[in-house]
């Protein structure tokens, strides 16, 4: 008993405040900095069941979730970038890059394989491209990537005449088939996020990965070569961008330099909300992924409210404060808790 009165020493207010106020920081801390988007997904579905009922049938679900797997491949390659304290704006014209070398390819050779690779070498060669001019040359990655995306853009624009191209037919199952009754877009979603998650998480080069975006002079004195990592990660966003723009061309039928317009902001968006900071080190592209699928019925939820664009921006920009907000709460509460317990002392 003596032992409690002396870590109390002033009984009226401050010990017992400094206690309460500490308890919603340690709810907050529990969940997780990359848990609050499962929960908010899970109450975007349930607000959906209620104002918009018709968004959560199997229709509906079976029409979204391909799109949701595209913008999870995207997402997942945006968020190694920023994990390595970059930026790619290059994605819309990667995923333009690859839908158009895809149907061209793919008509011209009449093989899925070759049109595949053609499609995934572009967005390699566009990784790479972006990872030099940043990693190399130094120049900011905002500068460098969208400099690369308005020459890829207008290289497709020169190429095919502001036409979209038709993807033939039998190009187009490889995104509408089905496995196990969902589309299969969701198990390339699925394959390449958990490998991803696994290679960062679990082996040596994902440790060093993360070493090197957390601080790469620190990795470069440790004898990591920094310059591998930050390029390849432009890379493999690269890939990520190419395999969504095959996906996305396939699946519509056509192929055009705008088809990745509106994975530009919903990709960096889902990096955001899903709880990877831009500062480097940590990252979540799991975390992502689930946020692509929130975006994703989030968008249908909005039009079937009847929303018009401009509305469905402004809640995107909401959702990525909101989740801004809640990832800064244990900070605020614990702040809130310290200068409550000071004044007390006074």
């Amino acid at each position: 008993m003596t032992d409690r009165i002396k870590a109390s020493p002033n009984t009226n207010t401050p010990a017992g405040e400094t206690v309460r106020s500490s308890l919603p920081s340690r709810l907050f801390s529990n969940v997780g900095e990359f848990s609050w988007i499962w929960i908010a997904t899970a109450g975007l579905f349930a607000l959906s069941a209620i104002v918009a009922p018709g968004t959560v049938t199997i229709g509906s679900l079976l029409a979204m979730l391909p799109f949701a797997g595209i913008l999870a491949i995207a997402a997942a390659g945006q968020t190694v970038v920023i994990q390595q304290r970059g930026l790619d704006l290059s994605s819309p014209g990667i995923i333009g890059l690859a839908g158009i070398l895809f149907a061209l390819v793919g008509a011209g050779t009449g093989s899925v394989l070759t049109a595949v690779a053609a499609a995934i070498a572009g967005g390699t060669l566009v990784g790479v491209a972006n990872g030099f001019l940043v990693a190399r040359l130094g120049i900011t990655p905002l500068v460098a990537t969208l400099s690369v995306n308005a020459l890829v853009i207008g290289g497709i624009r020169w190429r095919t005449g502001y036409v979209p191209i038709s993807v033939p037919a039998e190009m187009q199952g490889i995104a509408r088939d089905y496995i196990l009754g969902l589309p299969i877009t969701v198990f390339f979603a699925l394959v390449f996020v958990g490998v991803i998650a696994v290679i960062i998480r679990n082996t040596v080069v994902g440790r060093r990965f993360i070493a090197v975006g957390a601080s790469p002079k620190a990795a470069e004195a440790a004898g990591v070569p920094v310059l591998s990592y930050q390029i390849g990660s432009y890379v493999a966003a690269g890939v990520c961008f190419a395999v969504s723009g095959l996906l996305l061309a396939g699946f519509i039928g056509s192929a055009s330099q705008t088809a990745g317009s509106d994975y530009l902001l919903t990709s960096i968006a889902a990096v955001a909300v899903g709880g990877t900071p831009f500062t480097g080190g940590r990252g979540s592209v799991i975390a992502s992924a689930v946020a692509a699928l929130f975006f994703a019925q989030l968008g249908q939820m909005v039009l079937a409210l009847g929303a018009g664009t401009a509305v469905q921006l402004l809640i995107q920009v909401c959702a990525i404060l909101g989740a801004a907000i809640i990832r800064h709460v244990p900070d605020i509460i614990r702040g809130l808790g310290v200068g409550q317990a000071s004044k007390a002392s006074q």
